[in-house]
């Protein structure tokens, strides 16, 4: 008999000092789209067989970090025993035609969207050897990633000595950092899986930079129609 995974769908969703997160990109806490999206990964939890759980505190890292670097709370969520993690950002909605992406087998991002073009290769080559990553590793997006056990085993004795090395894109450097020089090749999934103000077919991912606040549920809903 084949073993039971033990999945997880995990989001962080904690309100920063004066409501912004810090780092050079600004981004406006939208309460209404966060629960909304919660709603609709706690949907897609449970129609794949996982659990879900959202961190809503910053005590775990001493509170001197953003929000964004509270995704490295999924060290702590491995020592619970789950086989595979899908990471979802808080301004990401799962669509209702959304596959299982615990359905993969490895670590699986999708490529950064800066980063997905032929023009782009040398682009992504000096970026690489600026963060010390090989340079056939392909730059990815953090806002949807699914972590399995052999990205814990590889990198949970390493993510530490990462966490206040300076990073130009912060926690998405910090993990393509990890991957790129301690887990290897990872599963390349398309843009259908939500980069940043992008329509993606199986998650739409709002950016709250540049003053997004408020979200339009029925707006959503009839783009969510014509899919």
């Amino acid at each position: 008999m084949s073993k039971i995974e033990k999945n997880l769908v995990f989001q962080v969703q904690i309100k920063p000092n004066g409501g912004r997160s810090e780092g050079k990109k600004k981004f406006h806490y939208a309460q209404e789209l966060y629960d909304y999206s919660t709603s609709r990964a706690k949907a897609y939890a449970e129609k794949n067989g996982a659990e879900y759980f959202r961190l809503t505190t910053d005590g775990w890292l001493g509170g001197q970090y953003s929000p964004a670097y509270h995704k490295l709370y999924v060290y702590e969520l491995f020592k619970l025993g789950y086989d595979k993690i899908m990471y979802l950002d808080s301004d990401a909605i799962i669509t209702k035609i959304c596959p299982n992406l615990f359905e993969n087998d490895e670590f699986s991002a999708m490529v950064d969207y800066g980063y997905n073009t032929e023009a782009a290769a040398a682009k992504q080559k000096r970026f690489n050897e600026r963060l010390g990553i090989p340079d056939e590793h392909i730059y990815f997006c953090s806002g949807t990633v699914l972590f399995d056990r052999k990205y814990y085993e590889t990198t949970k004795d390493h993510w530490r000595a990462q966490l206040d090395v300076p990073q130009p894109q912060h926690d998405q450097s910090l993990f393509n950092v990890l991957v790129g020089n301690h887990y290897g090749k990872y599963t390349n999934i398309s843009n259908e899986w939500g980069h940043w103000g992008k329509k993606g077919k199986y998650i739409m991912h709002v950016t709250t930079a540049a003053g997004t606040k408020s979200f339009d549920e029925q707006k959503f809903l009839d783009w969510e129609a014509k899919l």
